[in-house]
């Protein structure tokens, strides 16, 4: 039985069923379109993403739609309060809602921050497995929960990962539509020539999506005091004091802020977790596990050197990728005129092309000799495309010495280089190198 608490939550969090208006904004994240098309098989939905990116706001926009062409019951739950964060009280609301809300036909049930229930998937198991009118769509904030529940879960749920705001979408919701272009030279001075007389508002905004652009509730929002008081305390101090602690058994939450701060402060530099144990007096296993939990709530990934033995792969030096250049810009507590440091820059740009990349592709790493020559980026596609960023409006030869030597040893016809404002192609040493723009790179995904 639930008690009078959950049940008022069950009935604060359903205003439709008294015929109430689900208020939602009206921006549609991309991925709107691509889970609208699973709603209507008999699978498991998960979306799973870094807190604030708006799984919440989605969900409750497929309600809204789901409501308003009455195509079925809607149930929605979200497992915020400690009292609620056992998989009784999960099993209990969604007996509540069958039992004595819910009338016939196909009952869509919307479960949020699931991964805060432990055993949550063995509860929807048996729902799923005895029930054929009943749709889940479920979100979380941890990504190894999502992976755990997916092995007792196999072949009942497709997972989605919901990634920081794009910059088209960035773009879009400041007033700017701008077409998504091939990765194709043509197409690409096609796309650059059409909005030339827009080059400037997307130079600055994209330097704005730099400072901010990860999260939609702040994406117009030109306080800079705002803008860091929201990552601070709505995103990063969430991250570290409530989600990951409720996931993992994490003593030294203190430490845990620290590693991030380092990770920050290091984005698309190689990571030396030696180092950084011995610089916060941690053993290193400590380091490695708390590196793994900050991964698993999105907040940064690591980048694996490439090579074609897995092993040899995990033995060789890793970079570390921040989620967005806003977590250190508010972590440092930086000025917006860090984004004039070349240096910082350079990095912060780096980090976001690679975030966009992974949308696009699942194996990512990067490549570096002991000689030190490196390309940041490799998309490990069918035909390798490795990608340079060089945040700058000259780019020189000594500045390919590694994306050469890389086409040279691979064999491979064509890489690209993310410049400031730098748009050409060119033949060197018979390989094709694209260079382009990062604002227009970032209009390709």
């Amino acid at each position: 039985m639930i008690d009078d608490r959950t049940r008022a939550l069950i009935r604060d969090y359903n205003p439709w069923w008294e015929d109430k208006t689900v208020d939602v904004p009206e921006y549609r994240r991309h991925i709107f379109t691509e889970i609208q098309k699973y709603l209507k098989t008999k699978q498991i939905i998960a979306i799973v993403g870094l807190r604030r990116v708006g799984k919440t706001v989605l969900m409750k926009q497929i309600i809204k739609d789901i409501v308003k062409k009455e195509e079925g019951n809607v149930f929605y739950f979200l497992f915020d309060e400690l009292i609620t964060q056992n998989p009784e009280v999960l099993e209990d609301v969604i007996d509540h809602y069958l039992k004595t809300i819910s009338k016939g036909g196909r009952k869509y049930i919307f479960l949020d921050e699931i991964q805060k229930v432990p055993y949550w998937q063995d509860v929807l198991k048996r729902f799923y497995d005895t029930r054929n009118d009943i749709k889940f769509i479920v979100s979380g904030s941890s990504s190894l929960q999502i992976k755990k529940s997916k092995e007792s879960l196999a072949g009942r749920i497709f997972d989605f990962y919901m990634p920081i705001l794009m910059f088209r979408e960035f773009l879009e919701m400041n007033g700017l539509k701008i077409e998504k272009v091939e990765m194709d030279f043509n197409k690409l001075e096609e796309i650059y020539e059409k909005n030339i007389h827009k080059k400037p508002t997307l130079e600055n905004l994209f330097l704005q999506y730099i400072l901010k652009g990860a999260f939609p509730e702040i994406a117009r929002e030109n306080d800079v005091d705002i803008i860091k008081s929201y990552i601070k305390s709505s995103v990063l101090e969430k991250i570290i004091f409530e989600d990951i602690p409720a996931v993992f058994n994490v003593r030294r939450k203190d430490v845990l802020y620290s590693i991030l701060e380092y990770c920050s402060k290091e984005t698309s530099n190689l990571l030396d977790i030696t180092k950084l144990s011995n610089m916060l007096d941690i053993n290193y296993q400590t380091a490695k596990s708390y590196i793994f939990y900050l991964q698993n709530s999105f907040t940064l990934d690591i980048l694996y050197n490439y090579s074609k033995s897995i092993a040899k792969q995990l033995r060789k030096n890793k970079k570390v990728h921040i989620a967005h250049p806003s977590i250190p810009i508010t972590m440092m507590r930086y000025s917006k005129d860090i984004l004039n440091v070349n240096e910082v820059m350079g990095r912060y740009v780096e980090s976001v092309v690679f975030q966009h990349s992974k949308v696009i592709c699942e194996r990512i790493s990067f490549w570096r000799t002991p000689q030190k020559e490196e390309v940041d980026i490799l998309l490990e596609q069918d035909v390798m495309l490795p990608i340079e960023v060089k945040y700058k409006s000259h780019v020189d030869k000594d500045d390919l010495k590694g994306m050469l030597k890389f086409l040279n040893k691979f064999n491979l016809e064509r890489g690209i280089v993310v410049t400031r404002d730098l748009f050409e192609k060119e033949e060197i040493d018979g390989r094709e190198i694209l260079f382009i723009p990062a604002w227009l790179f970032l209009v390709t995904i």
